[in-house]
Order: C-alpha cells, then sequence, then structure tokens
C-alpha cells in the first residue's frame, strides 16, 4: 500500500512552525482515495499549510495503518500533538435524524434502516447546531481506534455534516428560494437545499455516468419544485470547468457558480493556487465544532 500513495499537492507557508503544532488546529479528510489535510493558527485565524496525498481505491471499513504510517514517515510532525484535530470520513453511509426523534442509545437503529452496517463497525453522530439537524454514520472500528492512539482529542465528523453545517453558518442569510448546492466528492455527490432559512433537504447520490448525475440532479429538482432556467446551482468539491460533470450542469441548468471560500478565515497566498471550492468540507471542518 504506501508504494501507492504519492504527494499529490503541498503548499507550507513560511510562518508555519513543526516545532509549534501545540498551537495549531488539524483538519483531515479522508476518501476512497485520497487524503488530504490543512494547518490552521488560531493566533491569526490563518489557514498555513496544504497538503494532499493521493491512492488507489482503499475500503473504509478496513485498516489505514499503511497510510497513516507512510504519511507519518513523511511529515513527521503530524504525530505531535495539536490543540484541536478535526477528521472527516467521506463515505456514503449516513443518515439524517431531526433531534425531537434522536436517541443516542438508539443510533445503530437509525444508520441501519438505511446502510448495512457490518459487526465491527462501530455507530457516531454528529449535532449539528445551526442546521438542526443530528447526523448519524457508521465507522471502522480499526480505523476508530486508530485515530483516537494517534490523536486523543479527535473530533471525528462525517464530511456531509461539514457541508451542512457549513453552509448553514456561512450562507444562512444569503440563500434565497433558487439557490441548490451541489458538493461532489469521492463515491458521488451531496445535494443539500434551504427554505426559508432552514435545511429542508439533503441527499447524496452515487452514480456512475454523466447521464446518472444529471438525472438525478433534475430529479431532485423536479421534486424540490426547482427550475433549471431559474435555479442557481452553487457548486463546490471534486469538480472543475473542465469536468464532464461540469459540462453537463452547463448544458442543463442555465445558472450556476462555483462557491466562495469562507471569509471569516485567513489564507496563505500560497493557498492562492488552490481552487477555494474544491476543498470547501476540508476548510470548513473545525465549524462543527
Amino acid at each position: 500500500m504506501p508504494s501507492r500513495i504519492k504527494p499529490h499537492i503541498s503548499f507550507y507557508d513560511k510562518s508555519f512552525l513543526e516545532s509549534n503544532t501545540g498551537y495549531y488546529y488539524l483538519s483531515l479528510q479522508l476518501g476512497k482515495r485520497s487524503l488530504s489535510l490543512t494547518v490552521f493558527n488560531p493566533d491569526n485565524k490563518k489557514y498555513v499549510v496544504f497538503d494532499s496525498f493521493a491512492f488507489n481505491d482503499i475500503k473504509l471499513n478496513e485498516s489505514i495503518t499503511p497510510i497513516l504510517d507512510h504519511i507519518l514517515n513523511e511529515r513527521k510532525w503530524l504525530g505531535k500533538r495539536f490543540q484541536k484535530v478535526f477528521f472527516l470520513i467521506d463515505h456514503q453511509f449516513s443518515t439524517l435524524v431531526p433531534p425531537p426523534l434522536f436517541f443516542e442509545d438508539k443510533a445503530d437503529t437509525y444508520i441501519k434502516f438505511n446502510h448495512p452496517v457490518e459487526e465491527e463497525q462501530t455507530t457516531c453522530f454528529n449535532k449539528l447546531n445551526n442546521a438542526h439537524i443530528i447526523n448519524v454514520f457508521s465507522i471502522s472500528k480499526l480505523i476508530n481506534d486508530q485515530l483516537g492512539k494517534l490523536w486523543p482529542n479527535i473530533h471525528l465528523y462525517h464530511c456531509s455534516s461539514a457541508i451542512i453545517e457549513s453552509l448553514s453558518i456561512n450562507y444562512k442569510n444569503k440563500i434565497s428560494a433558487n439557490n441548490l448546492f451541489l458538493n461532489v466528492r469521492d463515491e458521488g455527490f451531496d445535494l443539500v437545499y434551504f427554505k426559508n432559512k432552514k435545511l429542508h433537504f439533503y441527499n447524496m447520490f452515487r452514480y456512475h455516468t454523466k447521464e446518472d448525475f444529471i438525472y438525478f440532479v433534475l430529479s431532485a429538482m423536479e421534486e424540490l419544485q426547482l427550475n433549471p432556467e431559474e435555479v442557481e446551482l452553487v457548486i463546490s468539491g471534486n469538480i472543475d470547468k473542465s469536468s464532464i460533470l461540469y459540462e453537463m450542469i452547463f448544458r442543463y441548468i442555465r445558472t450556476s457558480r462555483f462557491i466562495e471560500r469562507n471569509d471569516s478565515y485567513g489564507y496563505s497566498y500560497l493557498l492562492d493556487g488552490l481552487m477555494g471550492h474544491k476543498y470547501y468540507t476540508l476548510f470548513n471542518a473545525q465549524q462543527c465544532e
């Protein structure tokens, strides 16, 4: 496994000090084909590091020790203590539950209703205070234990928690009835819709072809009574103007734009080379806290 892992993108601001990790926030996002991380300096509210590693498809219900060992060998400072650690897991196994219907001792029941849960998996949940929803998800017990040993103060979130909660915070007073949010990730894409400043619709769709992709987008719009001629599709995640997915959006939806990065934070000038929409969830992980 380690031989198939390679650095993809790396940016390190000159102000970053490996000896000062105890003062920084570390955010990581693990998907089937990549692990990305960023370091935030809370003293000046600025992101100072971005690193991304690419690898072949992995199973997120198995050990990720070889991946972590390899990356920790490359970036030894990652094994040090951080003030806060936020870890996003990117897979399809999550479900939303309204707070009045949620009982912590029944968390397994909610996730099993929508997804298969294997014996070696454990159930976690995130309380999204601004979106007023509970996100229940499963994770391999082995991965959960590995992460806890490496970073005892870890905050574990599902990546859909980050997209839902950050949109609730960042766009609460900016959302119109015609805004629909689309976030592309490794195994599919998220659609998020707010109505009367409240979360009205969320779903994650898996697809195999570009035709599947646009079919699910347009079907969701029809269900939400949104007109493709009038809606503004706000895009984030693993997509750019050269993507075949963007080509389908351009063909069938009149108005779309890429989401802007969160201006509540500062960013090293080196990070200007990143497309702000592409790692939106990672750079907003701390908003789930």
